[in-house]
C-alpha cells in the first residue's frame, strides 16, 4: 500500500450505558497504549449488524447484556493507512453481571484492569486518549437530552497515542 491509499476498516461499536449519574467504563493496560479507561466496545465482524456487534462487544468486555439504543456519535480513527469508523450508541443493561469475565478474549483478559460504573465527577477527572475521552462531551449532551447525533472528528494514531481535533470538528449528522 502506498502513502496515498487508504483502507476503510469495519466499524467499531461502543456503548454508552448509564446507571443514574454513572457511565460504564472499562480500564485496560495493553502494552502499545498503556493504562487507560475507555467506553466499552469493539470491532464488528464481516456481515455482523451494528446492533449485534454492540451487544456482543459489551457482553465480552463488561459481562452485561444490553439492549441497543439510539446512535449518538461517529468519529474516525486513522492508523497508518487504515481508517476505522467508531460509532457510539446508547444502550441499556438488561442482564448479565460485571463480575462475569467469561466473555473476554484471552488478549482482553491479559490487559484487563477493571470495569465499573464510574460517577460523573470521576469521569471528568480521568485522563484518557481522545477517542475514549468522549465522556466529557457525553455528560453535556445527556443533560441536553442528546438533541442531535454528532460527528466528533478524526483521531490519528501517532505511534504512541491518539491526537484529536474533538470539539473543533464536532458537527451534527443529518
Amino acid at each position: 500500500m502506498n502513502d496515498n491509499t487508504f483502507e476503510i476498516g469495519l466499524p467499531r461499536c461502543r456503548g454508552l450505558v448509564f446507571d443514574g449519574n454513572s457511565l460504564l467504563l472499562v480500564r485496560f493496560n495493553p502494552p502499545e497504549e498503556g493504562d487507560h479507561w475507555q467506553i466499552p466496545g469493539g470491532g464488528s465482524e464481516p456481515g455482523e449488524s451494528l446492533n449485534n456487534c454492540l451487544v456482543r462487544e459489551l457482553r465480552e468486555e463488561t459481562g452485561l447484556i444490553v439492549e441497543p439504543g439510539p446512535f449518538r456519535y461517529l468519529c474516525h480513527v486513522v492508523d497508518g493507512n487504515m481508517i476505522r469508523p467508531h460509532m457510539y450508541f446508547e444502550a441499556t443493561a438488561v442482564g448479565g453481571s460485571l463480575d462475569d469475565l467469561g466473555g473476554m478474549t484471552s488478549e482482553e483478559t491479559e490487559w484487563f484492569v477493571e470495569r465499573r460504573f464510574v460517577e460523573r465527577a470521576e469521569t471528568l477527572e480521568i485522563p484518557a486518549f481522545p477517542q475514549h475521552g468522549v465522556w466529557t462531551r457525553v455528560w453535556d449532551d445527556r443533560d441536553r437530552g442528546f438533541p442531535e447525533t454528532l460527528y466528533l472528528g478524526t483521531f490519528t494514531w501517532n505511534g504512541a497515542r491518539l491526537v484529536s481535533t474533538v470539539g473543533t470538528q464536532s458537527k451534527p449528522i443529518s
